[in-house]
């Protein structure tokens, strides 16, 4: 057996305060919004941050970046009160576009200083085969910044941020779209209200592609949960921060 670090995996049922992190506008919800959901039944602060605007995705091409933006917007709020989430902040990257991780880095060090969660959840950049530079991009940029949080001569995209920063301890990180998971969440007691956020996201979904999502998010919760005493199970790739540098 290879062990993949001498730390324990954190307990995700101590989160209180987490800042899931996303690409795009339904991803958390597609990857972990089952876990998170669970989390905020159970009394946790669930805050939600967009990198990017959104808008290469918008069904309608007859649309302005405004008036988009503004659906973009109501599909968020619907789904946000299906998972519990209490707060959503957008950093506005281009969607699909030429953007750095340092200068995403930068922002993700100024929202988690200012926030000060003590987990986070983003989308796993090293999955095989991964071809969206937006998704890689921000698994990254949250993972760097994660283990750079109390490093305050890396300076985020805000001095005054930096400057009133005080330590505080992020417990842990949890990876969602993995295929090296090492903790399957059974979410059946928050199933239902997953689909509903799922369904929410009707600017970027039609008819026949929700349904082919809602099967394909099915099947893979079943195959999560495959010879357990549960029905449905999200995988996640959950690590003590110190897990994020050399191997720990």
């Amino acid at each position: 057996m290879i062990l993949d670090t001498i730390l324990p995996i954190p307990d995700l049922a101590y989160a209180r305060r987490v800042l899931s992190i996303q690409p795009h506008y339904d991803d958390n919800d597609i990857g972990a919004g089952g876990t998170l959901a669970q989390l905020a039944q159970a009394g946790a602060e669930i805050l939600y941050l967009t990198v990017t605007d959104d808008l290469m995705g918008i069904i309608d091409t007859t649309l302005t970046d405004e008036a988009a933006r503004r659906i973009l917007i109501q599909d968020q709020e619907q789904a946000a009160a299906r998972i519990g989430v209490r707060q959503q902040y957008w950093l506005n990257f281009p969607d699909a576009g030429d953007y750095s991780t340092t200068a995403l880095r930068r922002d993700l060090l100024k929202m988690l200083r200012q926030l000060r969660p003590d987990w986070v959840f983003a989308p796993d950049p090293w999955l095989a085969y991964e071809a969206h530079h937006d998704h890689i991009q921000t698994g990254l940029a949250a993972a760097e910044a994660v283990i750079q949080v109390d490093l305050t001569k890396i300076s985020s995209s805000d001095p005054a941020v930096d400057e009133a920063y005080t330590p505080h301890e992020i417990r842990g990180m949890a990876f969602y779209y993995t295929r090296e998971p090492n903790h399957i969440q059974p979410i059946d007691d928050t199933w239902e209200a997953k689909l509903e956020a799922v369904r929410c996201y009707v600017s970027q979904f039609t008819p026949p592609a929700m349904a082919q999502l809602i099967g394909a998010l099915d099947a893979k919760s079943r195959q999560a949960a495959a010879g357990r005493d549960f029905t449905h199970g999200e995988p996640l790739k959950v690590l003590h921060p110190q897990s994020l540098h050399c191997g720990i």
